[in-house]
């Protein structure tokens, strides 16, 4: 029953996701070596909002997902790093969850396949919550390697 209320909660709190905008997103580049570079990801979160975790537990609330337009200039290197951020039992969903309050970084590692300047274009999918509603959100990014 209280998983229904839950997902019921989600649902008609993701109506608002359109007025709300809990969450800013920033991009920023690091050159690690000729061919390798950091993609820095930033988050600003709105005071009382929590953002998620690249990686929840099952049940739990949405994770912070980023997905990269695939393109033969450049290959992902290993996996999206994350800052440490807070784990703390989340009475919601009944269980330990990983986020992220004021700001959060997150970090994917390329290689490029060419000495062109490209664009890395990619979306990021994500939910925030405070004490009285769940938030679910989208945003786009454009990050140019020159």
């Amino acid at each position: 029953m209280k998983k229904i209320l839950v997902l019921v909660f989600l649902i008609t709190s993701m109506g608002y996701s359109q007025i709300l905008a809990p969450v800013k997103w920033s991009t920023t580049v690091k050159k690690v070596s000729n061919i390798e570079y950091d993609l820095i990801i930033n988050a600003t979160i709105k005071p009382k909002y929590h953002l998620y975790s690249l990686k929840v537990p099952e049940g739990g609330p949405l994770p912070t997902v980023f997905i990269f337009e695939e393109n033969e200039n450049y290959e992902l290197v290993g996996n999206m790093t994350e800052d440490k951020g807070h784990t703390t039992f989340d009475p919601v969903f009944e269980l330990n969850v990983k986020y992220f309050e004021t700001s959060a970084v997150f970090k994917q590692r390329i290689k490029l396949k060419t000495k062109k300047a490209l664009k890395v274009i990619g979306e990021i999918e994500f939910m925030t919550c405070n004490d009285t509603s769940c938030v679910t959100g989208y945003d786009d990014f454009e990050i140019a390697i020159q």
